[in-house]
């Protein structure tokens, strides 16, 4: 599925508002064609330009806005991307220091309240959502990137409960309930900052999620089963939710990393160089020794940035048709001015190899935070 929009969340510091904008990248970052894209970096090259096509971003008009709960921290936590493969990434959740979260659906122009989370999971925590078999609806799987000693609450799922669908007030469909938490959280010895610097989910070929997460240190990586096949249930699968240790080795990527179908693989940022796409094959884990990159990139942070800037954030969103927004926050050495790099990049399959990608890169747009700074790119 190819996206029609971006979603840029912003936030305005002086007066607590959350902003939803949304922007065409196919308009503003991509040429018509990798042809094109080819022919104008051979052009850089020769006029020994090392980043063309860089332009100046102008923010959009907001599509809807948020005022965060000063009775709940003047914050919002939590800005992700829910359910994408049925809304085109227009659906989006959100959630205060306090918990409380709503989902706004920006093709239906409609804001529904989700009540309480059962715990706080702290500022941009592990946001994964996963589709069950046979379900419509997918769930969001949200865990607090540095879960406490013992935190028994550090995890937990929004669903959708069918059952209630034919009540009047439909926000009753939809219900936060706890996980059990990580085995790590309650071995001796285990203590804060401890982060989770990994996760992605892996679906099997019936259909089953399973969540992978690394802790750093000697922790290691595990494994969360959200179901497996029942032949005796109506469904056909149950809820299993079971911790496996799987190696005391890391997932060799830094945040979330992505499936993409059209090339069997999943795409993430190296965990050994800062920025740096990498593609991996995460269908079978061993216990004996971790998965490894098949490919990674070269860096497409500019020079000046790269030698004057500290990188802060790295998002990446699958555009579909091949096409990813990388998305980069960094913050001037000298000034401590933040601002974000919007990159177009498209995937191609190189000639005659099944495995080999080559990266093609489109353009880039630059937004200095002012008066808004861009928190999420969604």
């Amino acid at each position: 599925m190819r996206r029609r929009f971006v979603n840029l969340v912003t936030r305005n510091c002086a007066q607590y508002v959350y902003s939803v904008r949304h922007i065409d990248p196919f308009d503003q970052l991509f040429y018509r064609s990798a042809k094109e894209a080819l022919e104008a970096a051979d052009e850089a090259a020769r006029m020994k330009d090392p980043f063309p096509a860089m332009r100046a971003l102008q923010l959009p008009h907001p599509g809807m806005s948020f005022m965060a709960n000063p009775s709940g921290g003047d914050s919002l936590d939590m800005f992700a991307l829910f359910s994408p493969r049925a809304t085109s990434g227009g659906r989006m959740v959100a959630a205060n220091p306090a918990g409380e979260a709503v989902m706004y659906d920006a093709d239906r122009q409609l804001v529904s309240t989700l009540g309480c989370m059962n715990e706080r999971k702290g500022v941009y925590p592990m946001c994964l959502h996963i589709a069950h078999p046979g379900r419509d609806q997918d769930s969001l799987y949200v865990m607090d990137t540095y879960p406490g000693p013992g935190d028994d609450g550090c995890f937990e799922v929004l669903e959708y409960m069918p059952e209630c669908s034919e009540l009047s007030d439909l926000r009753a469909a939809w219900r936060w309930r706890l996980l059990p938490p990580p085995p790590f959280v309650r071995q001796p010895g285990y203590r804060r900052p401890s982060s989770i610097t990994a996760y992605a989910a892996v679906v099997d070929g019936n259909g089953c999620s399973t969540i992978y997460v690394t802790c750093e240190g000697s922790i290691g990586t595990y494994s969360f089963e959200t179901a497996r096949l029942d032949s005796h249930h109506r469904l056909g699968w149950t809820q299993s939710e079971e911790w496996k240790h799987v190696g005391r080795w890391s997932l060799p990527f830094k945040g979330g990393a992505q499936y993409v179908p059209e090339f069997n693989m999943w795409f993430g940022f190296s965990a050994f160089s800062p920025g740096y796409l990498c593609a991996l094959d995460l269908s079978a884990m061993h216990h004996d020794r971790p998965p490894t990159a098949l490919q990674v990139w070269q860096n497409l942070i500019p020079p000046e940035v790269e030698w004057m800037c500290i990188p802060v954030r790295f998002e990446l969103l699958n555009l579909g048709d091949g096409k990813f927004l990388i998305a980069g926050t960094f913050e001037a050495e000298t000034t401590g001015q933040q601002f974000a790099l919007l990159t177009g990049v498209e995937m191609m399959p190189c000639v005659g190899d099944d495995r080999s990608l080559q990266m093609v890169k489109h353009k880039c747009a630059r937004y200095a935070f002012t008066s808004d700074a861009i928190e999420w790119v969604l």
